[in-house]
């Protein structure tokens, strides 16, 4: 297990590096949810249920291709503060989904 994400309906989606984090506790990436793939947003926004298996495969797919990285920061702060990676195939999915 490397990461755990947690998506927002807002339009974006929190990497946090595994292990005990505080309330307060800062990602270590966040990116946008168009990063996920066209199956799971509608413009900027999610357009699937946060239980749906279309999210759980979509954040599945992303994570499989940088969650290490993003856990570990390699990514950059994400939306916030750069530029983002291109999105990830066509795979998608809301919710918070811990990978490895």
């Amino acid at each position: 297990m490397d990461a755990t994400i947690v998506v927002s309906t807002d339009g974006y989606f929190d990497v946090f590096a595994l292990g005990a984090r505080s309330v307060n506790a800062k990602p270590r990436y966040r990116g946008q949810i168009a990063e996920l793939g066209p199956t799971v947003r509608e413009g900027d926004r999610l357009s699937v249920r946060p239980d749906s298996v279309a999210l759980l495969d979509a954040v599945t797919a992303w994570s499989t291709a940088r969650g290490a990285a993003a856990a570990r920061g390699e990514l950059g702060a994400g939306r916030d503060r750069e530029a983002n990676p291109a999105p990830v195939g066509a795979a998608a999915s809301v919710g918070a989904a811990t990978t490895g």
